[in-house]
C-alpha cells in the first residue's frame, strides 16, 4: 500500500474474516489512482494486524496519533528507526513498494497480478516496480531447461511408441 493509504486505513476497511484490506476511494479516503481496491493480507499482514487491533482496541484508525486518536500524518521517525536497527542505508519508505512488486514477480506473480495489488492503472507502470533478481534469472533461466527435458522426453515416448 502506499503512505497515505496506511497512514489513512481504518478498521473498518480491514476484513479480518476474508483476509482483505479495502482500500477505499470516497470523499474522506482517497486513493492515488482514484479507484479502491481490496488487497488480499498474507498470514503474517494478518497476525500482526489482528495483534494490533487487539491492543488499541476499538480507535477508529489503524495507525493513529496517541493524543489526538486521529490518523497518523507521518512514519518518519518509526521508520528510520527500523531501517537503523535492520542496518538499511539509503532507504526510503517507498521503496517498499518496489520491493513489493519485486518479489511477487519473483514469486511467479503476473504483471496483472500485481498490478491490481500495486494498485496501478496500466501494466508499464508496475513493470517499472518490478525489478530483475539474480535469482528469478536463474529460476527462469533452469526453467527453459525443465522445459527441454520434459520435451526430450515426450519426443522419446512418441517416437518409440508409435515407431517407425
Amino acid at each position: 500500500m502506499r503512505r497515505g493509504e496506511l497512514l489513512n486505513l481504518r478498521w473498518a476497511n480491514v476484513d479480518f474474516e476474508r483476509g482483505l484490506i479495502h482500500v477505499m476511494n470516497s470523499q474522506r479516503e482517497k486513493t492515488k489512482s482514484g479507484h479502491s481496491r481490496s488487497i488480499p493480507m498474507n498470514r503474517i499482514a494478518r497476525r500482526e494486524l489482528h495483534g494490533l487491533h487487539c491492543e488499541t482496541g476499538h480507535t477508529e484508525y489503524v495507525f493513529f496519533n496517541e493524543k489526538t486518536k486521529k490518523p497518523r500524518n507521518d512514519l518518519k521517525n518509526g521508520f528510520r528507526t527500523a531501517c537503523v536497527l535492520a542496518g538499511l542505508d539509503d532507504f526510503r519508505f517507498h521503496d517498499l513498494r518496489h520491493t513489493a512488486a519485486t518479489r511477487l514477480a519473483d514469486a511467479g506473480t503476473n504483471p496483472r497480478g500485481i498490478m491490481a495489488i500495486l494498485g496501478h492503472r496500466c501494466i508499464q507502470t508496475s513493470a517499472r516496480y518490478t525489478h530483475a533478481t539474480d535469482e528469478g534469472l536463474r529460476r527462469a533461466v533452469e526453467s527453459l531447461a525443465q522445459r527441454q527435458t520434459r520435451t526430450s522426453t515426450l519426443s522419446w515416448t512418441v517416437t518409440n511408441s508409435f515407431g517407425d
